[in-house]
């Protein structure tokens, strides 16, 4: 399955997937499920202890190729009360776009949990939506939603990502799993030959591929019974000289190349990380709640769904889209949530 809703207790975020054969993970993501919201509707969650667990305002935060633009996945919600009840407007929720100085944030396309990627030449952006990909032309500080173009139709797809020559997608499905579990994939930018690259069903699943700038390297995730937790590998894209580059018994998250192909953004421990190509010289950049990294079109920013600084949550800053340097320092939010 996909990653569903996120939520933070606190300044701590969490994310949950469904692992096949693991009860306590399958629960925990039945429950999440449990607490999707009706449309235009108030939502009072589940009370689970102190401290109470809130929504996370934005997802999905993606730099264009020429550096002026963002696009991210935005919630819709309106308000936030102390304890976890949230109140969202779907009109407002799906895929946004925003000027990279925070200026003119505007919905492009209405939907849930929409994760996208740009294409090389930023005249278009593919898209997952429904457990399908799709694809569509950028106009301006738009998109043409007349001209969308399905990729998909069988199993459930996610996590697009377009080769740094335009012509492949990789991205993750079940599709010919018996277990139900996703792998990694790839087809033409047409939808045209879909071929599965990596598949290794007694083990676990292989997700969220990422593709290095030069196109030698797929980076991605993997979740497997030789360790307990979901480490980042890469691999060539055809599958082949697959190579562990995490160790460290965390959950992690959403590698991505540097632009120059030498670091690895990831998330790890519900915070934002950085490494070597090779694995080596790993270290955090946040500390109070970092998801979803990904890197500026030059390679001198790091975007994710961040925090402020103190212990204490606040809906307009927690959760919304924040930039900062490759070295972690000068964090800035870029994206608000809701007033208190």
């Amino acid at each position: 399955m996909r990653t569903k809703k996120l939520f933070f207790a606190g300044k701590y975020y969490s994310t949950f997937r469904k692992s096949l054969g693991i009860i306590s993970i399958a629960l925990l993501f039945l429950f999440f499920a449990s607490c999707d919201v009706n449309d235009n509707d108030d939502k009072e969650l589940p009370p689970i202890g102190d401290p109470p667990v809130y929504p996370v305002i934005d997802g999905f935060p993606l730099w264009s190729p020429d550096g002026t633009k963002i696009i991210y996945n935005h919630n819709g919600i309106t308000r936030i009360d102390i304890g976890g009840s949230y109140h969202i407007d779907r009109d407002s929720s799906g895929l946004w776009m925003v000027n990279i100085d925070g200026s003119n944030p505007h919905l492009i396309l209405r939907g849930d949990d929409i994760n996208a990627d740009w294409s090389i030449d930023g005249k278009w952006i593919v898209f997952e939506q429904g457990s399908q990909i799709n694809k569509v032309p950028v106009v301006d500080n738009s998109i043409d939603t007349s001209q969308i173009i399905q990729l998909t139709f069988q199993g459930s797809n996610f996590f697009p990502c377009w080769s740094p020559d335009g012509n492949w997608i990789a991205y993750d499905s079940n599709v010919d799993s018996p277990n139900g579990m996703n792998f990694i994939w790839k087809m033409k930018s047409d939808g045209t030959q879909k071929t599965r690259i990596a598949y290794e069903p007694t083990k676990g699943e292989i997700r969220m591929p990422s593709w290095s700038k030069d196109g030698t390297k797929i980076v991605h995730t993997r979740y497997t019974t030789e360790f307990t937790s979901t480490e980042v590998f890469e691999m060539d894209p055809i599958g082949n000289n697959h190579l562990r580059l995490t160790f460290n018994n965390f959950t992690d998250y959403y590698p991505k190349f540097s632009p120059d192909g030498s670091k690895i953004v990831f998330e790890s421990n519900a915070n934002v990380w950085l490494m070597d190509s090779d694995g080596m010289n790993q270290r955090q950049l946040t500390f109070n709640g970092g998801l979803q990294p990904s890197w500026s079109f030059n390679g001198q920013k790091i975007i994710y769904i961040g925090s402020s600084n103190d212990n204490l949550y606040n809906p307009i800053e927690d959760g919304t889209v924040w930039i900062m340097n490759a070295d972690g320092s000068n964090k800035q939010q870029l994206t608000f949530g809701p007033s208190p």
